[in-house]
């Protein structure tokens, strides 16, 4: 059965008339004809029976009818959604980020949400390498990680956010004096680990290397604050994304790196050409906020 012999059953259930039905249906009287004449081949029955006093609906017609009114009405709502879906006015988009992109994020959700609010969106907080690593396994549909991203020329990305390397000390260590990176070459630093973080950790040691020295690395971390609180006890000291500091550290005091190296950029990174229209619903509302 096709669609097309569906809706003209349904038409001329409604009208009982061949030449009315053919024309609300812009066929001709023969094309209706056979369109009916097939769908009743399919099922087995017929479904109108033509007499002196015109078309009328068989016994087996009309119990059909209400079984064809309900399909028709289903069909109606799944061409409906597809074409929101189409549109990017509903669907589902996945979408990891970090500490990056804390603040952006949730206001490009908001921002999406009020304009298509029929899009499902699934927010995960993950490390970059996981991020890639559920990118490339088709887990997400858009990362927020630096970029670009070397050897990857199956993505796509749009640079959203600039951050800095900062270096961080506890207070107590400078007195509120104000340090470069090569002052600490000789202190104890604690680190993100370089499986968490592999492109924070290469971008650490590559501007240490350019300050003249290779960090003592005494304890590697899975997390920002946790390097802080060793920090804090005098450990050693830390180096983090400028964007993750707080003013409410009090303990805590950060050094601006000012060297133009000492800056990255991080990006949404979608799979290239995949066109998914919640995807594409996102990036434009994320391009209202750059």
């Amino acid at each position: 059965m096709e669609i097309a012999q569906l809706k003209s059953f349904l038409v001329l259930a409604e009208q009982l008339h061949y030449g009315r039905a053919a024309a609300a249906l812009h066929l001709s009287q023969p094309a209706l004809t056979k369109q009916i004449q097939r769908l009743e081949e399919d099922l087995g029955g017929a479904l109108f029976e033509r007499g002196t006093q015109g078309t009328r609906l068989s016994a087996f017609g009309e119990q059909w009818l209400q079984e064809a009114r309900q399909v028709n009405q289903k069909l109606d709502g799944l061409l409906d959604r597809g074409r929101q879906i189409a549109l990017g006015e509903t669907g589902r988009i996945r979408i990891g980020f970090g500490y990056h992109s804390l603040e952006l994020v949730p206001s490009v959700v908001v921002k999406l949400r009020d304009r298509a609010p029929g899009i499902q969106i699934s927010l995960r907080d993950m490390s970059t390498a996981e991020q890639l690593a559920a990118l490339e396994e088709g887990k997400l549909d858009l990362a927020f990680v630096r970029v670009p991203i070397a050897n990857h020329s199956d993505y796509e990305s749009l640079p959203a956010i600039e951050d800095r390397m900062a270096l961080v000390t506890a207070r107590s260590q400078t007195g509120g004096k104000k340090l470069k990176l090569a002052d600490v070459r000789d202190q104890a630093f604690v680190t993100i680990s370089k499986l968490r973080s592999p492109g924070f950790f290469g971008h650490m040691l590559a501007l240490c290397a350019k300050h003249g020295f290779h960090p003592r690395i005494v304890q590697q971390v899975s997390e920002f604050p946790t390097a802080l609180a060793l920090t804090r006890a005098g450990m050693g000291v830390t180096m983090i994304p400028e964007s993750y500091w707080n003013s409410d550290y009090k303990s805590l005091q950060i050094h601006r790196i000012a060297a133009a190296d000492s800056k990255w950029k991080v990006g949404a990174l979608w799979r290239r050409g995949d066109r998914n229209p919640a995807l594409h619903r996102f990036l434009e509302a994320l391009k209202t906020f750059l």
